[in-house]
Formats: structure tokens, sequence, C-alpha cells
């Protein structure tokens, strides 16, 4: 059975099967991921051929397409709501700070370079070759005669006690 015959037959079965991972009032959600699935099956330039399968093929792509959604993060956008019980205008202003804009705040940095000097050598070291000096880890490796893995597992003791001691003093 070819791609496109199991998809006419098999429709309303695949929503079913992709319903149950989700609440009552996704239903629009469900459809919405085996159209996906479809498209991006049948927008392959020769999909016929190279699917032995489909039936497993369809489900798996469906599965994987599913485990996606809810790795996506949420935007939660408020909708004010005004006397007369109309929705009013909807402010979708991206409200979370920026990298940028956080170091753009003077208290922030202060915190940053007070939490820093708390840090060992080595991981204030890393913090500041890869954060603020914008060096790669190939180069630290050459520059430091340090194996890569090394330095990555510095990295992340680094930042995780770097963050740790900044919440401990905001």
């Amino acid at each position: 059975m070819s791609v496109s015959d199991f998809f006419r037959t098999e429709y309303s079965k695949l929503v079913n099967y992709t319903r149950k991972y989700f609440s009552d009032n996704a239903t629009l959600d469900a459809e919405d991921i085996v159209q996906d699935v479809a498209l991006n099956i049948f927008s392959k330039v020769d999909f016929e051929s190279g699917i032995e399968n489909a039936a497993s093929y369809i489900y798996s792509a469906i599965r994987n397409r599913i485990i996606d959604y809810y790795r996506k993060p949420k935007r939660n956008v408020p909708i004010e709501i005004d006397d007369e019980g109309s929705a009013g205008e909807v402010d979708l202003q991206h409200r979370e700070l920026s990298r940028e804009s956080l170091f753009e705040n003077e208290e922030y940095i202060e915190v940053m370079y007070q939490a820093l000097g708390e840090l060992t050598e080595d991981q204030r070291a890393i913090i500041i070759a890869t954060e603020l000096e914008d060096y790669s880890f190939k180069e630290l490796a050459e520059k430091w005669g340090a194996p890569i893995g090394t330095l990555l597992s510095r990295k992340h003791r680094a930042m995780a006690n770097l963050i740790n001691i900044m919440n401990e003093m905001i």
C-alpha cells in the first residue's frame, strides 16, 4: 500500500491514535500533527519508492512529532478581558529578558562578577574564556593543553556553581 493510499484510508485512525496523547480540548492539535506528518512525507521528492512499510513509518513519524510537540516550550499569551466580557487588545511582546539586556543591567553585572570571584580559578577561567572572550572549546583545548571533554565538564560544573552562588546573592 502506498503512503497516499494509507493516509486516505487510515486518516481517522491516525487522528484517534494521536488524540489519545492529548487532553480532551486538544483535538485540533492531534489533527495538526497528523497533517504535519503528511505534509512532511508528501513534500519529499520521491516519497513513494523509499518506504517499505508505510504504516510503520507513518506511526513512527507521528509518535516522534508528538514527542517534539511536548518538548517545544509553550507560550502563553495573556488576553485582557474588559468589564463587558469581551477580549481587549492582546499584548504579544516577548517579555523575557534577552542575554544582552541582562548584561546592560548594572546590578546583574555586579552580582555576576561577585559570584565569579567566589569560583575556583579553573571554573572562573573557563567561564570568562567562553562567555566573555568568545573562545571556542577547540581553541581553549589547544591553548590550555586539555581535552575538549574536560573543558566541557569543567564549564558545566562552573555554570552550575555560578548559578547557585548568584541565586544565594539575589
